[in-house]
C-alpha cells in the first residue's frame, strides 16, 4: 500500500491562537510545519526567536516552500481578504471563528472556495472535545427526558493588556463574536437550530465600542428555550475554558458554566453531573441523586488539525463548512442586532 504524503501546513496570523494552532501542528507526525505569513514586529520577533521561516503573504511563501493548506488566525476583519488569497493559490484553509465579519463575506468565502476547488474548515473546534459528543448522546438518548431548557454563563476578566490592538475594541471583536459563537455552535450542534434572540447589552466597563456586558435569551427550533450572561469584564470560575483547561493559559476551576434542564433530569455541562430522582419518586418532594459521568480528555486543537488534514487528503468533508459557521455568525449578529434595536430578532 502506498505510503500517504506528509502534509505541508502554514500558519497565517501568529498571534495567541495562532501559536496555540502551532503547538497542535507540532504533536502531530507527518505534518510539516513550513512557515508563518504574518508582517507584524511581534511575530517578526516571536519566529527570529524561534527559527521559524515567516513571509509578508502567501505568493512569498509558496514560491519558497511546497505548502498544501493554511490555517488562518488572524483578525475577523481580515479572514475574508487572507480567504480569498489562500484560494488563488489553490489552498485549502482552516479559518479561525468567527469566519468573517459579516454573512455576505461568509457567502463569498463559500462560493470563491467552491469555484477554486478549495475546502473550508472553520475553526469551531469544540465539536471534536468528547464531553461535546457525549452530551449530544445523553440528549438524544433522552437520559433527561425532553429538554425543556438550559442557562449559561460565560464570565471571566481579560487583562488591559488584551485590549491594547486597537481591534479588540471593536465590536467585531466583543464577546458575542468571539466567546459566545463558540457556545452557538455546540447549542446548534446539540439541540438544534435558533430561530429566535433577544438581547440587552452594556458596554459602560470599558467604553469601548463592543460590548462589556451580554444578556441574552434563545428559543431553539425544537421549543427549547435557553439564556445566556456573557461578559469578558466580569470575575467568576464559570466558563467553558475554565472548566475544561482548554485554554493553557487559564486556570482551572472544575464549575460547569451551562446547567441543562429536562423533565427527567438535568445536566451540568461541560463537567457532566447528572442529577435525576430515584424512579418512582419523580417529583419536587424527593431527593435528587448526582451521577457524575466519566468521559476522555483530549486536545481538541490537535484533533481539529487531524481532520483538517483528512479534509486535505479528501478523505473527508469538514465538520464545519462555510454553511455551519456561516449560520453561527447569523446568530451572534443577530444577537448584536437585538440588543441595537431593542428587540426580538427571528432567523
Amino acid at each position: 500500500m502506498k505510503a500517504e504524503k506528509s502534509i505541508n501546513l502554514a500558519i497565517m496570523g501568529i498571534g495567541t491562537i495562532g501559536k496555540r494552532h502551532l503547538m497542535a501542528i507540532r504533536a502531530i507526525d507527518d505534518v510539516n510545519f513550513c512557515g508563518v505569513v504574518d508582517i507584524s514586529k511581534e511575530a517578526k520577533l516571536y519566529c527570529e526567536i524561534n527559527n521559524i521561516p515567516i513571509y509578508s503573504n502567501l505568493i512569498e511563501l509558496k514560491d519558497n516552500k511546497t505548502v498544501d493548506g493554511v490555517v488562518i488566525s488572524t483578525p475577523t476583519i481580515m479572514h475574508y481578504k487572507h480567504a480569498l488569497s489562500a484560494f488563488e493559490q489553490g489552498l485549502d484553509v482552516l479559518i479561525e471563528k468567527p469566519i468573517s465579519a459579516n454573512v455576505h463575506e461568509a457567502e463569498e468565502i463559500s462560493e470563491t472556495a467552491f469555484k477554486k476547488k478549495c475546502s473550508v474548515l472553520v475553526g469551531h473546534h469544540r465539536r471534536f472535545n468528547p464531553v461535546v459528543l457525549k452530551t449530544k448522546q445523553i440528549i438524544s438518548e433522552n437520559i433527561i427526558g425532553n429538554v425543556i431548557g438550559l442557562s449559561g454563563i460565560w464570565a471571566l476578566r481579560k487583562d488591559q493588556d488584551y485590549f491594547v490592538p486597537d481591534w479588540r475594541k471593536k465590536i467585531t471583536a466583543g464577546p458575542v463574536i468571539t466567546n459566545l459563537i463558540h457556545d452557538i455552535d455546540y447549542l446548534r450542534f446539540i439541540f438544534g437550530e435558533i430561530r429566535g434572540v433577544s438581547g440587552f447589552s452594556s458596554n459602560e466597563v470599558n467604553n469601548f465600542e463592543k460590548e462589556d456586558v451580554m444578556s441574552v435569551n434563545l428559543k431553539f427550533e425544537q421549543g427549547v428555550l435557553g439564556n445566556f450572561l456573557i461578559t469578558d469584564s466580569g470575575t467568576s470560575p464559570w466558563s467553558w475554558e475554565t472548566s475544561t483547561r482548554e485554554n493553557i493559559h487559564l486556570p482551572y476551576s472544575n464549575e460547569s458554566n451551562l446547567r441543562i434542564i429536562g423533565t427527567e433530569g438535568s445536566l451540568e455541562f461541560p463537567n457532566l453531573r447528572l442529577w435525576k430522582y430515584k424512579e418512582g419518586e419523580e417529583n419536587w418532594k424527593n431527593k435528587l441523586e448526582k451521577v457524575n459521568i466519566k468521559c476522555e480528555t483530549i486536545d481538541p486543537y490537535i484533533s481539529q488539525i487531524k481532520h483538517f488534514i483528512d479534509v486535505i487528503n479528501k478523505k473527508v468533508k469538514p465538520i464545519t463548512d462555510a454553511s455551519e459557521a456561516k449560520q453561527n455568525l447569523k446568530v451572534a449578529l443577530s444577537i448584536l442586532e437585538s440588543a441595537n434595536k431593542n428587540s426580538i430578532v427571528k432567523i
